[in-house]
């Protein structure tokens, strides 16, 4: 904590956030202590060198490395730090950084620094970490300043600020998305509002919770939890509440509880003058007006910046069951998923693995399920209704594979299973060390899921690159993992012509170029093919009337 409050921000407050979230990152898998990382290094190494490589780059081994290690090893006595990791870090030249604002704009600077204190710096070692995208395949644009407010009422004045000099203004979380959304291509400020991280009001008796954009969902959990209450959503670990709103993130659970558009009940934002709008009140549904809420869900800070959220939160179920089932390929695993959902069955989550990201999964964390597609179910609910759905989707996989229903018998191996769906992104990753990797996130509808996936994945065998594929397939999402290096031509080549693709295919079949991860710079090329050049029109009017001088998150969803 100590290092994390040094006056002059050289260590940003994100170094401890990300510790702690991998201290907490079995709860991610709704679990309630460190037994699973304790067992084994395998899943503690990918969440190090994922957050280390790539969500907080901020650790540079040099400066911060020790940190990490006594921080790691005092929580779960397992110490990890590869050399990809330090070779990450040290790649970043001082030329890419732009001019500091105190330079650029000195005016600027000290009103703000009038206003924050130590709590906005110029220092090129607290802005290295905010320049770059979660997935780290497109290069580093850095901001010229960074501040971190502590209220919606600070947030309103950094605005109005930047307003009346004509400042960019890109706001920031967790930095866990994956499409650039948090880069700074036209310089600016990156507004962090990690320190905006608290639980402002649980309403127990209305089942919603009020809380600032700051805090993770994780964290959130971890303080509802004894309450009997989660939120229905579970992205990225660490993701944010605020990035969550921006990207209309979702997760496992979505095919249970919806998106995070499903979630909010009202948001307190700040537009691109300072001023402060409420969306609405707490009643779970309304008529009056224009459903503002959902206008900044999903507008990735372009057109306001959140402040305050409330939030539905879910009762824990009473009973919760996983099992697995394999199939010859992806195609019959999606055909049992489609007939599933048709029946009506209220899945907690249903998620593919195709047989690569098996293979990947079982050197990671240490299994041995069958090499071949495989598909994970959760029930939750009362006990008697599990009971009858287990029965339902055991009849109607068996239609589809020969291969038997296998359960988890104690909560112990349901732990280890399902974390090791959590963390097959960093299964990937550990499969091919060194290189980059491009998360894809397309969705179609579930009538298409099967030809969707099986035509993807037809052309993934027949690429040089390591493509595994991992999807949230109760809902018609699926990622592939494509693990390249950005600086060899061909491979950087091949794994943006199978992206496209892939995008293509699904927008032909009525689908969409981003479920959950959101638009950002990466999938802006793809919103006209997609919406149409008309609704792309509507995005940019509704950009300019709510920002005419583009400065919230410019470059981003759509240009103006």
């Amino acid at each position: 904590n100590s290092c994390c409050t040094h006056s002059d921000a050289l260590v940003p407050s994100s170094c401890v956030d990300m510790l702690r979230r991998l201290v907490l990152l079995p709860r991610y898998a709704g679990l309630g202590s460190l037994r699973t990382l304790q067992r084994g290094s395998g899943q503690l190494s990918g969440a190090v060198r994922a957050f280390s490589s790539r969500v907080h780059p901020t650790f540079s081994p040099p400066r911060y490395g020790r940190f990490v290690a006594l921080g790691l090893a005092a929580a779960t006595g397992t110490v990890v730090w590869t050399k990809q990791a330090y070779a990450d870090q040290k790649g970043t030249a001082a030329s890419e950084h732009k001019v500091p604002l105190d330079q650029a704009f000195p005016v600027a600077y000290q009103e703000l620094h009038s206003l924050l204190g130590d709590r906005v710096t110029t220092s090129p070692v607290a802005i290295e970490p905010y320049g770059k995208e979660g997935s780290g395949y497109m290069a580093p644009q850095y901001p010229q300043a960074v501040v971190w407010p502590l209220s919606t009422e600070e947030v309103a004045e950094i605005v109005k600020i930047c307003a009346k000099h004509g400042i960019p203004i890109v706001p920031y979380a967790a930095g866990t998305s994956l499409e650039g959304h948090t880069t700074s291509p036209k310089g600016g400020v990156t507004m962090d509002i990690k320190r905006m991280g608290g639980v402002l009001k649980l309403n127990a008796q209305d089942m919603d919770v009020v809380v600032q954009p700051g805090i993770g969902w994780m964290e959130l959990n971890d303080y509802l939890r004894p309450h009997g209450f989660f939120l229905g959503v579970d992205p990225a670990p660490g993701a944010c509440i605020g990035g969550m709103c921006g990207t209309c993130c979702s997760g496992t659970n979505a095919v249970r509880y919806g998106t995070m558009k499903d979630q909010v009940v009202n948001l307190t934002v700040v537009l691109a003058d300072g001023t402060i709008v409420k969306t609405g009140q707490r009643a779970r549904k309304s008529s009056a007006g224009y459903d503002l809420a959902r206008l900044f869900v999903g507008s990735e800070g372009t057109l306001g910046i959140v402040t305050e959220a409330t939030l539905k939160v879910r009762n824990i179920p009473e009973y919760t069951a996983l099992a697995r089932v394999s199939f010859d390929d992806v195609h019959a695993a999606s055909a049992a998923v489609i007939e599933i959902l048709q029946k009506g069955v209220p899945l907690g989550a249903v998620e593919l693995l195709d047989e690569e990201m098996v293979k990947a999964v079982n050197q990671h964390s240490g299994l041995d399920l069958p090499i071949t597609t495989c598909l994970l179910f959760k029930f939750t609910g009362p006990t008697p209704h599990v009971r009858h759905d287990i029965d339902v989707v055991r009849d109607i996989t068996g239609r589809y594979t020969t291969h038997g229903y296998h359960w988890t018998r104690t909560e112990e191996e349901s732990e280890t299973l399902w974390m090791a769906r959590k963390t097959a992104f960093w299964a990937a990753q550990s499969m091919r060390p060194g290189r980059r990797l491009m998360a894809t996130d397309v969705a179609v509808p579930i009538s298409r899921l099967a030809e969707c996936i099986s035509e993807t994945k037809k052309e993934l065998d027949a690429s040089f690159l390591f493509c595994p594929i991992v999807g949230h397939v109760g809902d018609g999402n699926f990622h592939v993992v494509i693990m390249f290096d950005p600086e060899d031509p061909r491979e950087a080549e091949e794994a943006h012509r199978l992206n496209s693709n892939m995008v293509l295919r699904a927008i032909s079949m009525e689908g969409t170029c981003t479920g959950e991860h959101g638009v950002g710079i990466g999938k802006k090329k793809y919103l006209s093919i997609e919406k149409g050049e008309e609704a792309v029109r509507l995005m940019q009017t509704l950009k300019r009337a709510l920002d005419p001088q583009n400065i919230l998150n410019p470059g981003k969803i759509v240009d103006v």
